[in-house]
């Protein structure tokens, strides 16, 4: 009974159900006039201008498709954090990309490198798909990853905590709403005005903040 909605940078919502027939979906990613969405097992096309489901691409074994990412060639990424693996999706195929980690989940693809959260641990992996260890020490929910620039990250937890990656991979902790119960999911960042939009999760609704 999942869905996707369209809010407004004023907040306002403008379609609650802009996209209705999925499951439960998490990440997101476009790719020219395509909307990629991880749902469980699998990632739906949407097409942007006309809110219509174009593409199911199913992944055998995959159990919880959390996060994506894509690259300029269209090249998708979907992470499962209960299967502990990645996977990579060109011209429609699945296939297996990085296995054996904790329980991945933010995605970005940066500078030609595939950036990986893995339960507290940033990584990142080049074409030979060797992880090399970015930073380390954050609250083990890591969740959602944008880039602000050059080497600098923000990166959210879904316990609460969002931080700020700085470029020799030492962090700042910019928000701590944990006492408060108060999530923060898979973030959203626009560096024109420099805001970071933060789904509350179970408290339906999105903050936005300034980033100073």
């Amino acid at each position: 009974k999942g869905s996707i909605g369209k809010v407004g940078l004023d907040g306002k919502v403008i379609n609650n159900d802009w996209v209705t027939g999925l499951n439960a979906p998490k990440g997101l990613t476009l790719t020219k006039n395509t909307l990629w969405v991880a749902d469980i097992d699998e990632v739906v096309g949407v097409d942007i201008k006309s809110g219509k489901i174009t593409h199911h691409i199913k992944i055998d074994g995959a159990k919880f498709l959390n996060d994506m990412t894509s690259d300029k060639k269209g090249t998708l990424y979907v992470s499962d954090s209960q299967g502990k693996t990645v996977y990579v999706i060109e011209n429609g195929k699945p296939s297996l990309y990085l296995q054996d980690l904790q329980g991945p989940n933010g995605l970005l693809v940066y500078n030609n490198s595939l950036y990986v959260l893995d339960r507290g641990t940033l990584y990142k992996a080049g074409k030979d798909k060797k992880l090399q260890k970015v930073s380390e020490g954050m609250e083990a929910s890591t969740d959602g990853i944008e880039n602000v620039q050059g080497n600098e990250f923000i990166v959210s937890c879904w316990s609460g905590v969002i931080y700020y990656v700085n470029a020799d991979g030492t962090t700042e902790q910019l928000l701590d709403t944990r006492e408060d119960k108060i999530n923060s999911a898979d973030i959203g960042y626009d560096p024109k005005t420099r805001t970071v939009y933060v789904p509350t999760f179970f408290k339906n609704n999105i903050v936005a903040y300034q980033l100073q």
